[in-house]
């Protein structure tokens, strides 16, 4: 059948790695090197350890284990390290072995060659079976045990990226709904993956009455299905986890995210540092002065605006904007509406641009902001919304930012109802447990390009 396939793509991948190395390091050299006898008894040592610490490290490195979850990012740093220790073995054995092969200025091209012919293939594999399963191919049809607004998210997950080749068929709960995609109760499972030709189950231990776990785990134990099992980490579900081991017990590890490391940590502030003096001098040294100079004219008073907002932890901090608005007794407890009367003609033309929030260049490099990250919130606000929305005060674990994934994706600007500073969260959220550097760059890119559209309206 089209989805029994699967476990011929690590096959197929590790197949290619051999070819490609093998054409490069043996055919090769015996194409360029006609004179040597490239297949006497020292030759054929050498390529049977090259082929030998190959799939040593591609399975020390796990990359002979990928399947449909496994994303690009996870296949490139893989291969990185694979060419990297390969290279340290390639260069170890001729410090053992005597043997004339490639002149040393050619290895280095030959390993820059190998690398990128290498994760050539690997990125043609992966859109190759994306394209595959887009076609209807390759899939695995699941159903979920329990339904609630985890589970629904796991639903919306599979619905919405057909490409990782999941085809949802539906939940299995204590009353079916076909409207909710209720397929039928706990006592209908045996004949509900019979029917649907079940591959994967997924289940909410936390949503399945006592009484029926023994008999579904009965159940289950008759059909060659995956199981997996969705925690519900509440506060939690944000962070990264992992599966450890003591002993026989398994036990899930809870981890705060990518910025919980130091060197992730670093890597991001010595980026913070370098961009915010780079705004800095190369634009804020002559707008703050054009921005005085209006000032001065319209009569509007001072060039900045000074509020207290909530930083980490839930410390607080004192957050830079350009002034945008008149001198008025509701700056700290009402956020700017459209149309807002209290915002100047000036301040009207910065905000379009997003121009008044270039002063918080000086929160970064004095480190209480991040050019990315959670949008701060003024006192008033954090104390009514970490009542309101739940996960809130998750958005404190990070610094907060001028940018963020919220803002890029539209959530941004004035609050008319719960559902956006939800949403915003939610984005928040994410942001935090998928942080990269690659990420903050694509964030920094997409609110340039926002900028210059003027849609990224002022906060």
């Amino acid at each position: 059948m089209p989805y029994k396939y699967s476990r011929y793509i690590p096959f197929i991948s590790l197949t290619g790695d051999f070819l490609i190395l093998n054409l490069l390091f043996v055919a090769g050299f015996c194409l360029l090197h006609k004179s040597e006898d490239c297949f006497g008894p020292d030759y054929l040592l050498f390529y049977t350890y090259l082929n030998l610490c190959w799939l040593v490290l591609v399975i020390v490195f796990g990359a002979h284990s990928t399947d449909r979850n496994t994303r690009k990012k996870s296949i490139l740093f893989a291969y990185i390290r694979i060419i990297v220790f390969f290279f340290f073995l390639f260069l170890m054995y001729f410090q053992v072995v005597p043997l004339s092969y490639y002149p040393r200025e050619q290895i280095g091209y030959l390993f820059v060659l190998f690398f990128f012919i290498l994760v050539a293939w690997k990125f043609l594999l992966y859109y190759a079976f994306v394209l595959y399963r887009r076609w209807g191919y390759n899939y695995r049809t699941v159903i979920i045990l329990g339904r609630n607004d985890g589970t629904s998210e796991l639903q919306k997950y599979f619905e919405t990226n057909p490409w990782h080749g999941y085809r949802f068929a539906g939940f299995v709960d204590e009353k079916p709904d076909p409207a909710q995609a209720v397929l039928g109760n706990w006592s209908e499972l045996k004949s509900l993956i019979e029917q649907f030709r079940v591959d994967e189950v997924y289940m909410d231990i936390h949503q399945i009455p006592k009484k029926h776990i023994q008999d579904i785990i009965a159940t289950l134990t008759e059909f060659p299905v995956r199981v997996r099992i969705v925690p519900d980490l509440g506060n939690l579900a944000y962070k990264s986890a992992e599966l450890i081991t003591y002993g026989q017990v398994p036990v899930l590890q809870v981890h705060p995210g990518p910025l919980s490391y130091w060197y992730n940590r670093l890597m991001k502030r010595s980026f913070d540092v370098i961009f915010s003096l780079l705004a800095i001098v190369l634009v804020l040294s002559w707008l703050t002065p054009l921005i005085f100079l209006v000032s001065l004219i319209s009569g509007d008073g001072s060039v900045f605006f000074r509020q207290k907002r909530t930083r980490i932890d839930g410390r607080v901090f004192t957050c830079l904007k350009y002034k945008t608005m008149k001198d008025n007794a509701q700056a700290d407890t009402e956020q700017a509406t459209r149309n807002d009367p209290r915002i100047t003609p000036a301040g009207r033309w910065l905000r379009m641009f997003s121009l008044d929030e270039l002063p918080q260049f000086f929160n970064v490099l004095m480190g209480d902001m991040s050019v990315v990250g959670p949008r701060p919130h003024m006192l008033k606000h954090t104390e009514e919304y970490r009542r309101l929305v739940k996960k809130f005060m998750l958005r404190h674990t990070v610094k907060p930012g001028i940018t963020g994934l919220a803002q890029v994706n539209g959530y941004r600007g004035e609050i008319t109802c719960n559902a956006d500073i939800e949403n915003r969260v939610r984005f928040d959220a994410r942001y935090i447990e998928n942080w990269s550097f690659n990420l903050d760059l694509k964030i920094i890119l997409i609110t340039f390009w926002l900028i210059v559209r003027g849609r990224l309206k002022g906060q």
